[in-house]
């Protein structure tokens, strides 16, 4: 653990995806330049960590047919997860961030990206509560979290989530968690089920690029109690282990071997 905060204490690499895409996710910002001046906000603030492309992509690839779909990520930092979303067919790709700092930034991507993919969905980032997304009235829309807040901001989420489900009958709601640090609150939420449970290995070339040093993540995806129901995946009600309150959790296996 002492030699992963090490590690992360020096500049992070660039990442593939940047020169994929022309985009710039990779750089840290540090904890204390996305404060809002909201104490409840501030103090949930867990910082900006772009995911793994390879680890969204496998997510993605296991959800129901996605065309027509909406997509949102909630706390989507520089938009590196926006970038990756533009290669399925949603009707719309929303990023929701709360800093102003990486707001822009993702903004400045998503702009990128639809000069140099005109053909795809134009991803758009706006600075808003991620608490609080505003949600079509019906169709699939499926919901985008890399932990980017504590338990008491998932809580107001979910309740906010929970209320649109009950207003909109034809609402279907795909929860996609990446380090599912507050895995139990979606659990214990009766508006949701397991779908997917997994713990992922990186590509070689993000393994290079991991400021942690971390060689794998854990993803939890629920879906809501609403139909069209979908079968769960294999694997699905996994044990959720949180190693750092707020920061870290792992799904178990019983080999306890990463799924890449």
């Amino acid at each position: 653990m002492f030699n992963r905060i090490l590690k992360a204490l020096k500049p992070w690499p660039k990442h593939p995806i940047d020169t994929q895409y022309g985009i710039e996710t990779s750089r840290r910002v540090r904890r204390f330049r996305l404060r809002t001046g909201d104490p409840a906000v501030d103090s949930s603030n867990v910082g900006y960590v772009g995911s793994q492309p390879s680890i969204v992509r496998a997510c993605l690839d296991l959800l129901p047919d996605v065309r027509g779909a909406a997509f949102f990520d909630l706390g989507c930092g520089k938009g590196r997860v926006l970038a990756v979303a533009t290669e399925y067919p949603f009707k719309s790709i929303t990023g929701i961030e709360l800093s102003p700092v990486v707001r822009r930034s993702a903004e400045r991507n998503c702009a990128r990206l639809a000069d140099r993919h005109p053909e795809r969905t134009r991803a758009h980032a706006l600075q808003a509560d991620a608490t609080r997304p505003s949600l079509p009235d019906a169709g699939m829309v499926v919901l985008y979290l890399y932990n980017p807040f504590h338990g008491d901001m998932v809580a107001r989420l979910i309740e906010h989530l929970t209320r649109n489900l009950e207003a909109k009958p034809g609402l279907k709601l795909f929860v996609v968690y990446y380090n599912p640090a507050q895995a139990a609150l979606f659990d214990g939420a009766g508006i949701f089920s397991r779908y997917y449970a997994a713990k992922h290995a990186f590509s070689e070339d993000e393994r290079r690029s991991s400021p942690f040093g971390n060689e794998y993540d854990s993803v939890v995806i629920w879906q809501s109690r609403t139909e069209p129901m979908a079968a769960p995946l294999p694997g699905a009600d996994r044990k959720v282990d949180i190693e750092i309150p707020n920061l870290a959790a792992i799904v178990r296996y019983e080999a306890d071997g990463p799924e890449g």
